[in-house]
């Protein structure tokens, strides 16, 4: 059989198909698979919301549409984003905001409301919302706790004079606490002190000061406030050890009298009496002070004296004496100041008096000699009696006055002429209350020529 007319017939089909299957690869753009761009997913920008935390870098996914994308920010100073891509992903770093959004909660972060804009080269584009929350690393949180008194139903202050205060920190960054951290306290204006913990730490007050937040990132402060510290806004540094971030604080103290009272017993006046009216008051009186907050200082009036003039523990005892040997016009007297650790004050009275008994006045030696118009004088010794003593004579010839405690008595000795006086002088002293118990009289001539 002849089959050349097949063989013929075969290689002309064969043919036309590589010619068809060869068209059909140009009708696709050659030998590789290609996409339409009416073939792609519709332009997304991912995650399509969310918060940004400034200083920390985030990276978005570009997802469909057509490369290269545009990608834009509606707050290039805050979020600098202003290029052309042709990858499906960028990252960026927020600054942050200074301007926020307004009708924020008091208790929210700080934040601002940004676009992002993505354009792909068909013209399709996406714009996406974000927040971006104010980042600074010691904190959001602070509070203080404090025993000031308050006015009315407002809070108390945050700090007062003579008082303690706990500022409480919760330092957070990226939204996040951080447990077993370490910060320093720098005090750099205002009249406080830190107080380290425990108790039995020396120093007690310090002007620099480390503490480490919890499990719970909170970390606990004591400022302790200077007695007497005027009205005043204070402030301290705070530092993040590890990375040397720093942020001030400010925060007001309020001088103003402390909560409570110190108890004095028996307290209330102290007179010290004396014996007569010629003596001041002396003795002793033993004090004890309950309540307020030890130590305590104890300042007496001048010539009054305490002991001791310190007390460590509350019910403590001092001691208050007043001596002898003032004079009656100038006794001692005055008010001893007991004052605590926080500035309450308490105070007791003290007087030291004369008595009412009188002294009698006494002269001595008793009779006084006779004087002649030769031996014309003589002297005695006074005691007793209140303050300055006066004597009288009722001789026109006979002349007397005291000096100290000293009786001193003149006969005229000459200038009588012919006059015959009489020959008794009787002497009044007194104190100007009291005459002297005893008549003093003397004998003197009748005449002196």
């Amino acid at each position: 059989m002849n089959l050349e007319p097949l063989r013929r017939l075969q290689s002309k089909y064969s043919a036309a198909l590589v010619a068809a299957a060869a068209f059909l690869l140009a009708s696709c753009g050659g030998g590789g698979a290609s996409s339409s761009p009416t073939g792609v997913g519709n332009l997304q920008l991912l995650p399509g919301t969310g918060s940004i935390y400034a200083g920390v870098p985030y990276t978005f996914n570009i997802a469909g549409g057509r490369a290269p994308y545009l990608v834009t920010s509606s707050e290039p100073t805050l979020v600098e984003l202003n290029f052309t891509t042709s990858s499906n992903q960028f990252t960026f770093v927020a600054r942050n905001p200074g301007v926020v959004d307004v009708g924020l909660d008091p208790d929210e972060v700080p934040r601002r409301t940004v676009s992002i804009q993505v354009r792909d080269s068909n013209g399709a584009s996406i714009s996406n919302e974000y927040s971006v929350l104010q980042n600074f690393f010691t904190g959001y949180s602070t509070f203080y706790s404090s025993t000031c008194a308050t006015a009315g139903t407002g809070p108390a202050p945050e700090a007062c004079s003579g008082t303690d205060t706990i500022v409480s920190f919760f330092p957070i960054s990226q939204g996040t606490l951080y447990g077993n951290r370490e910060f320093q306290l720098d005090r750099v204006r205002g009249d406080y002190s830190f107080v380290p913990e425990p108790p039995g730490d020396t120093p007690q007050l310090v002007n620099q000061m480390r503490i480490r937040t919890d499990h719970t990132g909170r970390a606990n402060a004591r400022l302790r406030v200077a007695i007497n510290a005027p009205t005043q806004i204070a402030s301290y540094r705070l530092t993040d050890v590890a990375t040397g971030v720093t942020t001030n604080f400010l925060f007001m103290i309020v001088q103003q009298a402390p909560i409570g009272v110190i108890t004095v017993l028996p307290g209330g006046a102290v007179t010290f009496t004396g014996p007569n009216a010629g003596t001041c008051g002396f003795g002793s009186s033993d004090q004890f002070v309950f309540d307020g907050t030890p130590p305590y200082t104890i300042t007496p009036p001048a010539n009054v004296q305490v002991s001791p003039i310190s007390l460590t523990a509350n019910g403590s005892r001092f001691t208050i004496t007043v001596g002898q040997g003032f004079p009656v016009t100038a006794c001692p007297n005055g008010s001893v100041i007991i004052q605590d650790a926080q500035g309450r004050i308490a105070s007791v009275t003290v007087s030291s008096v004369p008595g009412t008994t009188s002294i009698p006045i006494t002269v001595s030696p008793l009779p006084l000699p006779a004087l002649t118009c030769t031996v014309n004088t003589t002297q005695a010794a006074v005691v007793g009696g209140n303050g300055p003593l006066q004597v009288v004579s009722n001789h026109p010839r006979v002349f007397a006055t005291i000096s100290g405690n000293v009786l001193s008595v003149l006969r005229a000795a000459n200038g009588d002429g012919a006059t015959i006086y009489p020959t008794t002088a009787s002497l009044a002293i007194t104190d100007g209350t009291t005459l002297a118990a005893t008549a003093i009289t003397v004998t003197v001539p009748a005449n002196c020529p």
